[in-house]
Protein backbone atom coordinates (compact mmCIF):
# COMPACT_ATOMS: atom_id res chain seq x y z
CA UNK A 1 0.00 0.00 0.00
CA UNK A 2 1.28 3.65 -1.01
CA UNK A 3 1.70 5.75 1.92
CA UNK A 4 -1.16 8.28 -0.03
CA UNK A 5 -3.43 5.31 0.31
CA UNK A 6 -2.34 4.79 3.80
CA UNK A 7 -3.04 8.27 4.80
CA UNK A 8 -6.52 8.52 3.23
CA UNK A 9 -7.70 5.18 5.05
CA UNK A 10 -6.60 6.29 8.20
CA UNK A 11 -8.38 9.63 8.29
CA UNK A 12 -11.31 7.34 6.72
CA UNK A 13 -11.28 5.21 9.73
CA UNK A 14 -10.62 8.04 12.06
CA UNK A 15 -14.10 9.77 10.20
CA UNK A 16 -16.21 6.58 11.07
CA UNK A 17 -15.03 6.52 15.36
CA UNK A 18 -12.43 3.99 15.09
CA UNK A 19 -9.92 4.65 17.54
CA UNK A 20 -12.36 4.90 20.03
CA UNK A 21 -12.65 1.83 22.32
CA UNK A 22 -14.96 -0.03 20.00
CA UNK A 23 -16.10 -4.09 20.85
CA UNK A 24 -13.73 -6.55 19.21
CA UNK A 25 -14.33 -6.98 15.42
CA UNK A 26 -16.18 -10.41 14.92
CA UNK A 27 -13.19 -12.01 12.95
CA UNK A 28 -10.57 -10.85 15.88
CA UNK A 29 -13.17 -11.84 18.90
CA UNK A 30 -13.78 -15.35 17.29
CA UNK A 31 -10.56 -16.21 16.88
CA UNK A 32 -10.10 -15.14 20.29
CA UNK A 33 -13.54 -17.10 21.83
CA UNK A 34 -11.83 -20.06 20.22
CA UNK A 35 -8.89 -20.22 22.24
CA UNK A 36 -6.89 -19.47 19.77
CA UNK A 37 -4.62 -16.06 19.77
CA UNK A 38 -0.94 -16.34 20.43
CA UNK A 39 0.16 -12.84 22.17
CA UNK A 40 3.39 -12.66 20.69
CA UNK A 41 4.59 -9.73 22.40
CA UNK A 42 3.91 -8.60 25.94
CA UNK A 43 5.70 -8.07 29.05
CA UNK A 44 6.04 -9.51 32.44
CA UNK A 45 8.74 -8.96 35.45
CA UNK A 46 9.24 -9.62 39.14
CA UNK A 47 9.50 -7.02 41.87
CA UNK A 48 13.03 -8.96 43.12
CA UNK A 49 15.20 -7.94 39.84
CA UNK A 50 13.83 -3.94 40.90
CA UNK A 51 15.08 -4.79 44.22
CA UNK A 52 18.35 -6.04 43.17
CA UNK A 53 18.61 -3.09 40.54
CA UNK A 54 17.98 -0.43 43.51
CA UNK A 55 20.30 -2.07 45.93
CA UNK A 56 23.00 -2.59 43.72
CA UNK A 57 22.48 0.26 40.56
CA UNK A 58 22.26 3.20 42.96
CA UNK A 59 18.66 3.69 42.49
CA UNK A 60 16.34 4.57 44.91
CA UNK A 61 13.44 3.90 43.71
CA UNK A 62 13.87 2.28 40.84
CA UNK A 63 11.81 4.68 37.97
CA UNK A 64 10.32 1.64 37.17
CA UNK A 65 9.08 0.66 40.81
CA UNK A 66 5.86 2.85 40.81
CA UNK A 67 4.66 1.67 37.63
CA UNK A 68 4.83 -1.96 38.23
CA UNK A 69 3.93 -1.87 41.61
CA UNK A 70 0.56 -0.48 40.10
CA UNK A 71 0.23 -2.78 37.48
CA UNK A 72 -0.49 -6.02 39.14
CA UNK A 73 -0.68 -8.13 36.00
CA UNK A 74 2.59 -7.35 34.81
CA UNK A 75 4.10 -9.08 37.90
CA UNK A 76 1.02 -11.36 39.31
CA UNK A 77 0.63 -14.86 37.11
CA UNK A 78 -3.03 -14.90 38.40
CA UNK A 79 -4.08 -11.75 37.26
CA UNK A 80 -2.38 -12.12 34.01
CA UNK A 81 -4.38 -15.39 33.53
CA UNK A 82 -7.35 -13.34 34.16
CA UNK A 83 -6.46 -10.80 31.73
CA UNK A 84 -5.86 -13.36 29.44
CA UNK A 85 -9.30 -15.15 30.01
CA UNK A 86 -11.05 -11.81 29.95
CA UNK A 87 -9.75 -11.40 26.10
CA UNK A 88 -9.69 -14.60 25.24
CA UNK A 89 -6.09 -15.05 24.82
CA UNK A 90 -4.95 -18.68 24.59
CA UNK A 91 -0.76 -18.64 25.06
CA UNK A 92 1.37 -15.38 26.21
CA UNK A 93 5.12 -14.76 25.22
CA UNK A 94 6.40 -12.99 28.44
CA UNK A 95 8.90 -10.61 27.04
CA UNK A 96 10.84 -9.23 30.31
CA UNK A 97 10.88 -5.80 31.79
CA UNK A 98 12.64 -4.01 32.71
CA UNK A 99 15.71 -3.75 30.36
CA UNK A 100 18.93 -4.21 32.41
CA UNK A 101 20.35 -0.70 31.09
CA UNK A 102 18.00 1.12 32.89
CA UNK A 103 20.55 1.04 36.39
CA UNK A 104 24.07 2.12 34.44
CA UNK A 105 26.09 1.32 37.25
CA UNK A 106 24.53 -2.18 37.33
CA UNK A 107 25.44 -2.66 33.19
CA UNK A 108 28.21 -0.98 33.14
CA UNK A 109 29.54 -4.06 35.57
CA UNK A 110 29.46 -7.44 33.53
CA UNK A 111 29.25 -8.95 37.07
CA UNK A 112 26.00 -7.64 38.52
CA UNK A 113 24.92 -7.44 35.19
CA UNK A 114 24.60 -10.88 34.92
CA UNK A 115 23.05 -11.42 38.24
CA UNK A 116 20.23 -9.59 37.00
CA UNK A 117 19.94 -11.17 34.57
CA UNK A 118 19.95 -14.95 36.00
CA UNK A 119 17.37 -13.54 39.00
CA UNK A 120 15.20 -12.14 36.41
CA UNK A 121 14.90 -14.34 34.03
CA UNK A 122 14.81 -17.53 36.91
CA UNK A 123 11.48 -16.22 37.50
CA UNK A 124 10.09 -15.77 34.48
CA UNK A 125 11.10 -19.32 33.25
CA UNK A 126 9.13 -20.36 36.35
CA UNK A 127 6.51 -18.73 35.88
CA UNK A 128 6.57 -20.31 32.41
CA UNK A 129 7.31 -23.69 33.66
CA UNK A 130 4.28 -23.51 36.01
CA UNK A 131 1.76 -23.03 33.43
CA UNK A 132 3.39 -24.61 29.71
CA UNK A 133 0.61 -24.54 28.53
CA UNK A 134 -0.15 -20.71 28.67
CA UNK A 135 3.23 -18.93 28.98
CA UNK A 136 6.34 -18.89 27.15
CA UNK A 137 9.15 -16.59 28.25
CA UNK A 138 11.75 -14.68 26.48
CA UNK A 139 15.17 -13.95 28.39
CA UNK A 140 16.93 -10.48 29.11
CA UNK A 141 20.24 -10.51 28.48
CA UNK A 142 22.91 -8.94 29.37
CA UNK A 143 25.08 -6.75 27.07
CA UNK A 144 28.11 -5.00 28.96
CA UNK A 145 30.58 -7.70 26.94
CA UNK A 146 29.83 -10.21 24.42
CA UNK A 147 30.62 -13.14 27.44
CA UNK A 148 28.39 -12.44 29.76
CA UNK A 149 25.56 -11.86 26.85
CA UNK A 150 26.55 -15.42 25.38
CA UNK A 151 26.70 -17.11 28.53
CA UNK A 152 23.50 -16.05 29.94
CA UNK A 153 21.54 -16.66 26.26
CA UNK A 154 23.13 -20.72 25.98
CA UNK A 155 21.93 -20.94 29.86
CA UNK A 156 18.57 -19.63 29.14
CA UNK A 157 17.94 -21.71 26.27
CA UNK A 158 19.51 -24.97 27.10
CA UNK A 159 18.43 -24.91 31.46
CA UNK A 160 15.61 -22.90 31.29
CA UNK A 161 13.96 -23.97 28.44
CA UNK A 162 12.85 -20.19 26.70
CA UNK A 163 12.10 -19.16 23.55
CA UNK A 164 14.76 -16.37 22.93
CA UNK A 165 15.99 -13.34 23.85
CA UNK A 166 15.54 -9.60 24.27
CA UNK A 167 18.18 -6.67 23.84
CA UNK A 168 17.02 -2.89 23.75
CA UNK A 169 18.01 0.11 21.43
CA UNK A 170 18.15 3.49 21.48
CA UNK A 171 20.85 6.54 21.99
CA UNK A 172 22.31 5.20 25.92
CA UNK A 173 22.77 1.56 24.86
CA UNK A 174 24.69 -0.29 22.23
CA UNK A 175 24.33 0.67 18.64
CA UNK A 176 22.64 -2.93 17.19
CA UNK A 177 25.32 -3.40 14.48
CA UNK A 178 28.12 -3.67 17.73
CA UNK A 179 30.63 -6.76 17.22
CA UNK A 180 29.19 -7.96 20.88
CA UNK A 181 25.43 -8.39 19.28
CA UNK A 182 27.11 -9.32 16.11
CA UNK A 183 27.98 -12.42 18.35
CA UNK A 184 24.36 -12.84 19.42
CA UNK A 185 22.77 -13.08 16.00
CA UNK A 186 25.25 -15.95 15.02
CA UNK A 187 24.23 -18.23 17.90
CA UNK A 188 20.70 -16.86 18.12
CA UNK A 189 21.02 -17.78 14.00
CA UNK A 190 22.67 -21.40 14.70
CA UNK A 191 20.04 -22.55 17.02
CA UNK A 192 17.22 -20.36 15.19
CA UNK A 193 15.71 -18.78 17.94
CA UNK A 194 14.15 -15.21 17.55
CA UNK A 195 15.41 -12.07 19.29
CA UNK A 196 12.95 -9.71 20.31
CA UNK A 197 13.96 -5.69 19.96
CA UNK A 198 12.27 -3.32 21.99
CA UNK A 199 12.94 0.67 22.40
CA UNK A 200 14.59 1.78 25.50
CA UNK A 201 15.10 5.60 25.50
CA UNK A 202 14.82 7.23 28.53
CA UNK A 203 13.09 10.49 29.83
CA UNK A 204 17.25 11.79 30.84
CA UNK A 205 17.82 12.56 26.77
CA UNK A 206 16.12 15.54 25.89
CA UNK A 207 14.30 16.55 22.39
CA UNK A 208 16.38 19.82 22.60
CA UNK A 209 19.96 20.60 23.75
CA UNK A 210 18.85 23.57 25.83
CA UNK A 211 16.73 21.42 27.74
CA UNK A 212 17.86 19.11 30.52
CA UNK A 213 15.25 15.92 29.56
CA UNK A 214 12.41 15.30 27.32
CA UNK A 215 9.46 17.19 27.51
CA UNK A 216 5.52 16.04 27.00
CA UNK A 217 6.55 12.32 27.06
CA UNK A 218 8.10 12.76 23.53
CA UNK A 219 11.18 10.40 24.45
CA UNK A 220 8.21 7.38 24.73
CA UNK A 221 5.56 8.50 22.54
CA UNK A 222 7.44 9.65 19.33
CA UNK A 223 11.05 8.45 19.75
CA UNK A 224 10.75 4.95 20.65
CA UNK A 225 9.83 4.21 17.06
CA UNK A 226 12.62 6.40 15.28
CA UNK A 227 14.60 4.22 17.45
CA UNK A 228 12.98 1.08 16.67
CA UNK A 229 13.32 2.07 13.18
CA UNK A 230 17.19 3.42 13.50
CA UNK A 231 18.23 0.10 14.71
CA UNK A 232 16.49 -1.60 11.50
CA UNK A 233 18.50 0.98 9.06
CA UNK A 234 21.90 -0.13 11.39
CA UNK A 235 21.22 -3.43 11.30
CA UNK A 236 20.60 -3.68 7.92
CA UNK A 237 23.18 -1.38 6.35
CA UNK A 238 25.75 -3.80 8.58
CA UNK A 239 24.86 -6.78 6.57
CA UNK A 240 23.57 -8.74 9.37
CA UNK A 241 21.18 -10.79 7.21
CA UNK A 242 23.61 -11.23 4.80
CA UNK A 243 25.57 -13.04 7.42
CA UNK A 244 22.43 -14.35 8.90
CA UNK A 245 19.97 -15.56 6.05
CA UNK A 246 17.80 -17.61 9.07
CA UNK A 247 17.85 -14.77 11.71
CA UNK A 248 14.63 -13.90 13.17
CA UNK A 249 14.17 -10.20 14.68
CA UNK A 250 11.03 -9.49 15.98
CA UNK A 251 10.48 -5.60 15.94
CA UNK A 252 8.61 -3.84 18.37
CA UNK A 253 4.71 -1.44 17.25
CA UNK A 254 4.05 -3.06 13.94
CA UNK A 255 7.65 -2.22 12.56
CA UNK A 256 7.85 1.70 13.75
CA UNK A 257 8.19 3.92 10.94
CA UNK A 258 9.78 1.31 8.37
CA UNK A 259 6.22 0.55 6.73
CA UNK A 260 5.23 4.07 6.66
CA UNK A 261 8.35 5.59 4.94
CA UNK A 262 9.58 2.67 3.02
CA UNK A 263 9.16 4.95 -0.13
CA UNK A 264 10.18 7.72 1.53
CA UNK A 265 13.29 6.11 2.27
CA UNK A 266 14.33 4.32 -0.62
CA UNK A 267 14.13 7.60 -2.82
CA UNK A 268 16.57 9.63 -0.38
CA UNK A 269 19.23 6.88 -0.70
CA UNK A 270 18.57 7.10 -4.40
CA UNK A 271 18.91 10.68 -4.64
CA UNK A 272 21.71 11.53 -2.73
CA UNK A 273 23.48 8.06 -4.33
CA UNK A 274 22.46 10.04 -8.00
CA UNK A 275 23.78 13.57 -7.00
CA UNK A 276 26.79 12.92 -4.84
CA UNK A 277 28.36 10.21 -6.27
CA UNK A 278 29.04 8.51 -2.86
CA UNK A 279 27.36 4.85 -2.40
CA UNK A 280 25.83 3.68 0.91
CA UNK A 281 29.21 1.87 3.12
CA UNK A 282 27.35 -1.20 3.09
CA UNK A 283 27.69 -4.94 1.95
CA UNK A 284 23.85 -5.16 0.44
CA UNK A 285 23.29 -4.15 -2.65
CA UNK A 286 20.08 -1.70 -3.13
CA UNK A 287 17.11 -1.59 -3.79
CA UNK A 288 18.32 -1.17 0.12
CA UNK A 289 14.57 -1.04 2.01
CA UNK A 290 13.72 -5.05 0.09
CA UNK A 291 16.37 -6.18 2.99
CA UNK A 292 14.23 -4.38 5.53
CA UNK A 293 11.37 -7.46 4.45
CA UNK A 294 13.48 -9.46 6.78
CA UNK A 295 12.37 -8.22 10.04
CA UNK A 296 9.21 -9.47 11.82
CA UNK A 297 6.68 -7.10 13.51
CA UNK A 298 4.21 -7.30 16.14
CA UNK A 299 0.74 -5.88 16.12
CA UNK A 300 1.20 -3.50 19.15
CA UNK A 301 -1.10 -0.71 17.73
CA UNK A 302 -1.81 1.24 21.29
CA UNK A 303 -5.24 1.94 19.25
CA UNK A 304 -7.51 0.33 17.07
CA UNK A 305 -6.05 1.00 13.91
CA UNK A 306 -6.66 -1.22 11.37
CA UNK A 307 -4.50 0.77 8.60
CA UNK A 308 -1.38 0.03 10.73
CA UNK A 309 -1.95 -3.31 10.36
CA UNK A 310 -2.31 -3.19 6.72
CA UNK A 311 0.60 -1.41 6.33
CA UNK A 312 2.67 -3.79 8.12
CA UNK A 313 1.06 -6.78 6.33
CA UNK A 314 1.84 -5.21 2.68
CA UNK A 315 5.06 -4.40 3.59
CA UNK A 316 6.47 -7.22 5.56
CA UNK A 317 4.10 -10.10 4.34
CA UNK A 318 1.21 -11.74 6.49
CA UNK A 319 4.03 -14.61 7.23
CA UNK A 320 6.34 -12.35 9.58
CA UNK A 321 3.39 -10.16 11.41
CA UNK A 322 2.41 -12.06 14.30
CA UNK A 323 0.09 -10.66 17.14
CA UNK A 324 1.57 -8.60 19.79
CA UNK A 325 -0.39 -6.60 22.39
CA UNK A 326 2.20 -4.62 24.48
CA UNK A 327 -0.02 -5.67 27.13
CA UNK A 328 -0.27 -4.98 30.05
CA UNK A 329 1.49 -1.43 29.65
CA UNK A 330 -1.83 0.64 29.75
CA UNK A 331 -4.21 2.30 32.65
CA UNK A 332 -6.39 -0.53 31.94
CA UNK A 333 -3.84 -3.59 32.93
CA UNK A 334 -3.77 -4.36 29.55
CA UNK A 335 -7.17 -4.66 28.55
CA UNK A 336 -6.94 -1.77 26.22
CA UNK A 337 -4.17 -2.96 24.31
CA UNK A 338 -5.21 -6.30 23.82
CA UNK A 339 -8.57 -5.41 22.43
CA UNK A 340 -7.26 -2.50 20.57
CA UNK A 341 -4.41 -4.94 18.77
CA UNK A 342 -7.53 -7.73 18.31
CA UNK A 343 -9.73 -5.07 16.87
CA UNK A 344 -7.04 -3.70 14.72
CA UNK A 345 -6.47 -7.11 13.35
CA UNK A 346 -9.72 -8.25 13.01
CA UNK A 347 -10.80 -5.00 10.80
CA UNK A 348 -7.65 -4.85 8.37
CA UNK A 349 -9.07 -5.77 5.07
CA UNK A 350 -7.14 -9.27 5.05
CA UNK A 351 -8.14 -12.47 3.88
CA UNK A 352 -9.14 -15.45 6.79
CA UNK A 353 -6.18 -16.92 6.34
CA UNK A 354 -3.92 -14.09 6.35
CA UNK A 355 -5.78 -13.39 10.35
CA UNK A 356 -5.16 -17.02 10.85
CA UNK A 357 -1.27 -16.71 10.34
CA UNK A 358 -1.07 -13.46 12.56
CA UNK A 359 -3.11 -14.78 15.61
CA UNK A 360 -1.44 -18.05 15.60
CA UNK A 361 0.15 -19.83 13.18
CA UNK A 362 3.59 -17.82 12.64
CA UNK A 363 3.77 -17.69 16.61
CA UNK A 364 3.41 -21.41 16.64
CA UNK A 365 6.42 -21.50 13.44
CA UNK A 366 8.41 -19.46 15.46
CA UNK A 367 8.17 -21.14 18.60
CA UNK A 368 8.76 -24.68 16.57
CA UNK A 369 5.20 -26.02 17.83
CA UNK A 370 2.50 -27.98 16.17
CA UNK A 371 0.72 -26.48 18.16
CA UNK A 372 -0.48 -25.97 21.89
CA UNK A 373 -2.33 -27.88 24.17
CA UNK A 374 -5.84 -26.48 25.61
CA UNK A 375 -5.95 -24.44 28.30
CA UNK A 376 -4.93 -25.95 31.69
Amino acid sequence: MERRRFLKSLFAAAAAGLFGRPSRSPAAADAAAAGGVIDFYGHFSSLRVIDFLESHGGLRPHPFRRLFANTAELIDPGRRLALMEECGIDHSVLVPLPWLETAPAVWADPRRCLEAARLLNDDLAAVAASHPKRFSAVAVLPTPNREVLLEEFRRALDELGMVGGLFVTGPTVKRPDHPDLEALYAEAARRDVPLWIHPSRPPSVADYLDEPESRYQIWQTLSWLQDSSAAMVRIVFAGVFLRHPGLKLVIHHHGALVPLFAQRMQYGWDYFEQNTGMRQPTPIRPPYIEHFRNFYCDTATQGTAPPLIEMAVSFFGAERVLFGSDAPMDASGGRHFTRDALASVGRAGLRAEEKEKILRRNALRLLKRAEIPGKG
